[in-house]
C-alpha cells in the first residue's frame, strides 16, 4: 500500500478514536457512518476528496478496540509519564493520537516502529502545538524503548 494512503488512513483512524472518545458512542458506528458518507467525498468543491484504505482503517479500529478493552492503555501511557498531568486530563486529540499509535505498535507483525512513530508525529503536527507533539514523542519512543 502506498504510503501516503498509509497516512490519511491513520489520520482517519485518529479522527475517528477522538469522536469516540469524545461523543462515547460506539467505534464500528462511528466507522461506518465516515465509511459511508465521507469515503471518496470532497467535503468543499476546492478541497481533496477523502481517501483512505478501508481494510487499512478496519485493522487499525481493531487494533484500538482489541488493546483499549483487553489492555489497560491509560495506566500503561501514566506510567510513562513523568510530569503532573496524567492522560486522563489531555485533549481529545491527543489522547487518539496517543491510543491508534500505541494499538498499531502493539499490534504490528511488522516491526517498522520508527517509521509508524514518524508518521503518527507528522500527523499530530498537524492538529496540536510543538510541545505537545514533542510530548508525544518522548512517550512514544519510550514505549517502543521498553
Amino acid at each position: 500500500m502506498d504510503n501516503k494512503i498509509k497516512s490519511k488512513t491513520r489520520l482517519v483512524a485518529i479522527q475517528l478514536v477522538c469522536q469516540h472518545l469524545v461523543s462515547k458512542e460506539n467505534i464500528d458506528l462511528i466507522k461506518k457512518d465516515f465509511d459511508t458518507y465521507y469515503r471518496n467525498v470532497k467535503i468543499d468543491p476546492s478541497s481533496p476528496k477523502i481517501e483512505y484504505n478501508i481494510n487499512f482503517l478496519s485493522k487499525l479500529i481493531n487494533f484500538y478496540k482489541l488493546s483499549y478493552k483487553n489492555m489497560n492503555l491509560t495506566n500503561e501511557i501514566n506510567s510513562l509519564i513523568k510530569f503532573n498531568r496524567k492522560f486522563e486530563k489531555w485533549d481529545s486529540i491527543n489522547q487518539a493520537i496517543m491510543l491508534v499509535a500505541i494499538s498499531e505498535l502493539k499490534n504490528s507483525k511488522n516491526k517498522k516502529d520508527k517509521i509508524i512513530l514518524n508518521d503518527y508525529l507528522e500527523i499530530s503536527k498537524s492538529f496540536v502545538n510543538i510541545s505537545d507533539t514533542n510530548v508525544i514523542n518522548a512517550l512514544l519512543d519510550k514505549f517502543i524503548n521498553k
